[in-house]
């Protein structure tokens, strides 16, 4: 009897480890993404990251766009930026927002389709990773905007597009929504990363909305998606520099420790530097922008940016590349 005990015990502990190992491999695993697409169509691939991710992604671009990249178990942030390297595209964070339904079902048919709605106005300030690069940083990716921090300054009662156009400039999400809906917010949400926050900021309102992560082609033309309003700054107005300082301090907060304090450092030395320029005049704020520029700490800077992308290219896409500098470089000197 002791013995069927014991093995009885022995198969349930043996069960219990293995449903502990599949759960434990299911969460660490949770939302991480794997690519290996070689000449995939975009439609494959963007499905395989939304079903991965747990996203809804969209695009203006052809679905069967092929695409060559390769990713191991990253999270979506990372898996979006190498997809618009490899697509010669960019990527945001998107909040589409309507009164209703069928109004916000309209506007966003109108919007992946490359065309900007009558009626309709976005208000977005896409900037990528601002906080200052490292060299050794293992992911030049700009942190998944969902986690931005916002702490809404704006008061209540107040109407909803002043929350939309402060989170636009607080955080890396942009807001599209009908330009004459615009309902009374009678009190602010609390602070927290713009994911929660937007939808408590739309529940008092009863308003519809959707998140969405759309990429867009670079350089295209026309006002709807990929240039224009959409692809541009959307028409969001003058950027607040104390929004923007909040949006670039919230990245350096959620950069590993080792690359924190450095990060910190450069950042408030560029505040103040730009802040000195309020009290120059055109002519001195110009030479100091230009002996600025020349910083070997802020060129560092900014070829650490392209290098970062430059990694995510495939061989294809830097051979062509170096081809089109070179054949740029012999126009500018005559000699093509």
């Amino acid at each position: 009897m002791n013995r069927i005990n014991r093995t009885q015990a022995l198969v349930i502990a043996t069960f219990l480890l293995l449903i502990f190992a599949i759960v434990y491999h299911v969460w660490a695993d949770w939302g991480l993404i794997t690519i290996h697409a070689r000449g995939t169509p975009l439609s494959k691939v963007i499905a395989s990251m939304e079903r991965q991710g747990h996203a809804n992604i969209q695009t203006d671009m052809p679905l069967d766009t092929p695409v060559t990249m390769d990713v191991d178990k990253v999270h979506l942030n990372t898996a979006l930026e190498t997809l618009s390297t490899a697509t010669n595209s960019r990527w945001r964070l998107l909040f589409f927002v309507a009164g209703d339904k069928p109004t916000l079902a309209a506007g966003e048919a109108a919007w992946f389709s490359g065309q900007q709605p009558n009626g309709w106005k976005m208000v977005s300030f896409p900037m990528g990773n601002m906080a200052p690069v490292d060299d050794d940083s293992a992911d030049p990716s700009p942190p998944d905007p969902r986690t931005d921090s916002w702490t809404p300054k704006t008061a209540a009662p107040n109407p909803l597009q002043t929350f939309f156009t402060e989170a636009a400039q607080a955080t890396n999400a942009g807001f599209a929504f009908p330009t004459d809906w615009n309902p009374t917010v009678d009190k602010a949400p609390d602070p927290g990363v713009v994911q929660h926050v937007v939808p408590k900021l739309l529940s008092a309102t009863r308003s519809r909305d959707d998140e969405v992560f759309f990429l867009s082609k670079n350089g295209g033309g026309g006002r709807g998606p990929g240039g224009g309003q959409f692809g541009g700054g959307g028409g969001g107005g003058q950027l607040d520099p104390d929004l923007f300082a909040e949006r670039v301090q919230s990245q350096i907060d959620r950069l590993p420790p080792e690359e924190r304090t450095e990060a910190q450092s450069n950042f408030d030395t560029e505040r103040a530097f730009w802040k000195s320029l309020q009290t120059m005049t055109d002519d001195q704020r110009q030479a100091a922008i230009m002996q600025h520029m020349q910083d070997p700490v802020v060129q560092q800077m900014m070829a650490n940016r392209m290098d970062g992308r430059d990694g995510m290219m495939s061989h294809e896409q830097r051979t062509q590349r170096f081809a089109n500098y070179a054949n740029r470089k012999m126009q500018i000197t005559g000699k093509l």
